[in-house]
């Protein structure tokens, strides 16, 4: 059933702001899922779907298919919920789901990453690697919106886990753990084992002290030419999974 929604006192329209905050998305176990990609791809589409009026002919399909409720918010009522400036004037509600041990062959952990950005990156090149099991300790929360956009639909696929420090690391009991560091050996040079957790640690202090003494292996992306010291956090944890996942592994090994 399709509703129309006139102003931004709704309280449908309440509730999506409230979700902006972690706190609030905690309390009732939803988080918004913003932007027509996004929308289009869910694979649950279950839940609430808010669509600016002006923009109701062009999300026309989606609202078609759309199995749960659907409100038309007059646009300066969408324009007071969306997270964005410039919105595709489409979002929608999503259940936080919960979260699984971790079980697959290869984890991802990052280890006090704050940006949200970084976080949503991180989860689109694990699971566009194949890597389902991302473990979250003191970072950016996985349903932050801005992490939710940059996952690019990552986090409906992925099993996401927040965790403190103590439970992540006794989680990875049975995995062989290795840091990503400047310092480390070569992350091309090395084979991996069929149970391994990657931690990538934080983009200004980097992995943290307890993460370094259960470290089984520290673990580094080679820079060359001398001019670069280090590489943004997303972007050397997705060379380091690429490399772990299908690159050709050197003749020798370390």
């Amino acid at each position: 059933m399709v509703k129309e929604i006139a102003s931004s006192a709704n309280e449908k329209i309440k509730l999506v702001k409230s979700l902006a905050d972690k706190k609030g998305r905690q309390a009732c176990g939803l988080f918004v899922a913003e932007g027509t990609n996004l929308v289009k791809d869910m694979p649950d589409k279950s839940g609430a779907l808010f669509v600016r009026k002006s923009d109701t002919d062009k999300h026309s399909a989606i609202i078609e298919g759309w199995q749960g409720e659907v409100y038309i918010a007059a646009d300066n009522a969408f324009n007071s919920a969306a997270d964005t400036v410039n919105s595709g004037g489409i979002l929608a509600l999503c259940p936080i789901p919960e979260a699984k041990p971790v079980s697959g062959g290869f984890v991802l952990v990052l280890d006090g990453i704050s940006d949200p950005g970084n976080a949503g990156t991180l989860i689109r090149t694990a699971c566009a690697l194949g890597i389902s099991d991302i473990v979250a300790v003191d970072s950016a929360d996985f349903y932050n919106p801005k992490t939710i956009r940059a996952s690019m639909g990552g986090v409906f696929h992925c099993n996401l886990v927040p965790l403190g420090r103590g439970e992540a690391i006794e989680s990875l009991k049975d995995y062989t753990v290795a840091v990503l560091d400047m310092n480390g050996a070569d992350v091309y040079y090395y084979k991996p084992p069929p149970r391994l957790a990657l931690v990538v640690g934080n983009e200004a202090r980097g992995v943290s002290a307890e993460f370094r003494e259960r470290a089984d292996k520290v673990l580094a992306v080679p820079m060359y030419g001398g001019k670069m010291e280090s590489l943004n956090a997303a972007i050397s944890a997705a060379i380091a999974m690429s490399a772990l996942r299908h690159g050709k592994q050197a003749e020798k090994s370390i």
